[in-house]
This record gives structure tokens, sequence and C-alpha cells, in this order.
């Protein structure tokens, strides 16, 4: 047994060492945004040092450098905490791909410049689009994930009629992971806003109703689509409408919350309440 213990002490330093030192492997992410037609916005970026899941620690005084399409607008250093910002225009209203990159690797940021009354419907991603955990997303690959039956259909025709955020209780760390899910399933390209804190320090509620506390201060949430109670409390808290996706029927009655069996179901729902036919 001792000897087992010293072997993987052994291995788990010799990971370490090539992690950290030998060849470090750059976690980056970015903080996608709703925004203003012609307001300034910070596009910020997030570098950490991946060594296994969730053992990421940030890193200081790296150089990220920030791009609009093949343009390079501007570099930040990292502070302590692994963030680096730059201050641009939004522009007119539009959704707007901006790139970060290190020396290693990049990653996407989006930013979606929404008028203030344009209608936002904000979608839960596991269990309510996706066909699958969070946990189980961690360690599953994308082209196995699949989406739930009229998802990504219904999702695209509402697409038209409202914008669509993403905001999920994933850790932040799942960003790139996520974009390609979204990107293979050809869902609409709006902004997907994580986990700013990891899940043992915040609740998933916590989190969401945080998030749209903020999003709400500029644009006009309307309606938000999951697959919890939590979901609909964060969504209520905020004066949304609250709608969950409840397969087997098997969720508590809740005041002012709306259940559907089914994607169609919600297209129904949802556009009777916008007064939009589905035919």
């Amino acid at each position: 047994m001792v000897w087992l213990l010293g072997a993987g002490v052994l291995a788990l330093t010799l990971l370490l060492v090539e992690r950290l030192l030998v060849s470090p492997e750059d976690q980056l992410t970015a903080e996608d945004l709703l925004a203003l037609p012609q307001s300034k916005i910070k596009l910020t970026a997030r570098l950490e040092r991946y060594v296994i899941r969730f053992v990421d620690p940030p890193v200081r005084g790296e150089t990220i450098e920030f791009f609009d399409g093949d343009a390079r607008i501007g570099s930040a250093v990292t502070d302590a905490r692994g963030f680096a910002s730059i201050e641009v225009d939004a522009g007119p209203a539009g959704r707007r791909r901006f790139r970060v990159a290190t020396r290693r690797t990049d990653e996407a940021l989006v930013v979606h410049v929404l008028s203030p009354g344009a209608p936002v419907l904000v979608v839960d991603l596991d269990h309510t689009l996706v066909d699958i955990g969070t946990t189980r997303f961690a360690f599953a690959a994308n082209r196995t994930i699949k989406p739930l039956e009229g998802a990504v259909d219904v999702a695209k025709r509402l697409s038209a009629r409202f914008e669509i955020a993403y905001l999920t209780a994933r850790d932040h760390s799942f960003l790139a992971k996520t974009r390609e899910w979204l990107r293979l399933q050809e869902l609409p390209d709006g902004p997907v806003f994580l986990r700013r804190k990891r899940f043992w320090s915040q609740s998933s509620l916590d989190h969401k109703r945080g998030r749209l506390e903020e999003l709400k201060r500029t644009h006009r949430l309307v309606a938000g689509v999951g697959d919890l109670p939590t979901d609909a409390k964060a969504y209520l808290a905020n004066g949304m409408a609250a709608y969950l996706i409840d397969p087997r029927g098997a969720l508590p009655d809740m005041d002012g919350v709306v259940r559907v069996r089914t994607w169609k179901e919600l297209e129904e729902k949802l556009s009777a309440k916008a007064g939009i036919s589905t035919t």
C-alpha cells in the first residue's frame, strides 16, 4: 500500500510539473454581453492554467489580445485573478463576435447589441435544450450529446421573434465546449452566460438570479425557459414569465409558472402570450 501511495504522489507531481512548467495549457474564457447601441462596453477575458478539472490557478501578468474579426483592437495584462479587459464602443444594434487570444489559445466573445425594448428570451441548457445533465456533459463528447426532441427547430423559430440568450449553471471552464455544441446544433449564436464562481461557493439559484438582475438593468427580459423550480424562481424574481420543460409531468405546481411537456408546446404557449400565430 505504501508503494502505491508513493507511486500516486509521484504521478501527480509529474503531472503538475508537466502542466505548469514543461507544456502549460492555457484555459481562456470570455464574458459575453448584452449591450445597448452606441454605449461603452468592457470586454473581459479570464486566463487560468489548466491542471485538471477545477484545478486551474489564475495566471497573472500575461498579455491578452482583443480582436474584432481579424483586426486587433487592443490588449491588456491579466491581474492577480487572471482577468484582463479593455473598453470599446458597442456600435449599432446587431451581433458582434469579438475574439480574445493568448500565445497558446483563443476564444470567442459574443456581444449582442440590442435596443432596450427588444424582447429577450433566456434559455437554460442542461435538461432544457440538452438531453443530458451537467455532470454527464462534463465527460461526454459533444458529438454524442443530443438536444431534446424539437428543441433546435423551435429555438430557431423563436429566435425570429425573440432575442435568445443562454443562461446556465455550468462552470465557466466549459465555455468552449458549450459554444461548440451550440454551433454543431446550428442554434442561434446568442451570448452564453456561465458561472463566475465555482458551484461549491454559489448555488445555481443565486448565480442565475444575480446574472438576470444585471441583464434586466438595460434590457427587456420577457421570459425564461428552464427545467428546475430554481430556474423558475430566478425568472420570477426578475419579473419574467417562467416556463419549465417537464417531459414526465413530475415537477410540482408553482404559482406563476407554466409547465410544458415539449418544445412544441412551449412554442405554442409563448406564441399565444405574444399574440403570434404558430402556423
